[in-house]
């Protein structure tokens, strides 16, 4: 009995001191996995917190109207031109988004009318121009003048890695044509633009 007792109470610090060596283990790894946890959660909140890049392309005119007097053709052609500059510049340009010059795009798509008339009809040329431009997202639209008094716009928002389309947009305009309506139409196409990418993060 004593001998066993000795013998008990000698081996005690040996179980201790390794149970105190696996639980010294144990903490480091659990530290470790922590501190990889955070690294993780890091980079992820990095990657979600980091402003996506939008590319939007100057828009493609379909003009039916029977009105082709140069007093109503001269301004349409102006506020077309003008509307991906106008839309561009209503897009919040918080933490989220951020837009893209598009004046190598501009060169770029002089290329892809040599081959088609309105640039816009080849979807895959737009999203390779918006690739090259180092853009996250490409806003790629038409406008289809009905008459004098009807304008619809047909926009798509896609995202450029994928190609996958975010949000197809159609809007109507009812009414003669002024800067206040193409002003009210571009901040109203920024906001749609800005939902979809929202929506499609």
């Amino acid at each position: 009995m004593k001998a066993n007792e000795i013998g008990t109470v000698a081996s005690l610090p040996t179980v201790g001191g390794m149970r105190a060596a696996i639980a010294g283990i144990v903490m480091l790894l659990l530290v470790l996995a922590g501190t990889c946890g955070v690294g993780r959660a890091s980079a992820k909140e990095a990657a979600a917190g980091r402003a996506r890049t939008i590319l939007i392309l100057p828009f493609d005119l379909y003009d039916f109207s029977l009105d082709q007097r140069p007093a109503t053709v001269g301004p349409l052609h102006r506020w077309v031109s003008a509307l991906a500059g106008q839309v561009a510049a209503h897009v919040s340009h918080g933490a989220s988004l951020r837009t893209l010059g598009g004046a190598k795009a501009v060169a770029a798509l002089r290329k892809v009318r040599e081959d088609y008339p309105h640039a816009t009809a080849c979807r895959s040329c737009m999203i390779s121009i918006a690739r090259r431009a180092g853009a996250d997202v490409v806003v790629i639209g038409q406008v289809h003048k009905l008459s004098n008094l009807i304008t619809y716009f047909d926009v798509e928002v896609d995202e450029v890695r994928s190609g996958r389309v975010l949000r197809s947009l159609y809007m109507r305009a009812d009414g003669a044509d002024t800067d206040a309506m193409w002003k009210h139409i571009a901040q109203n196409l920024a906001r749609r633009v800005e939902h979809a990418v929202a929506d499609g993060r």
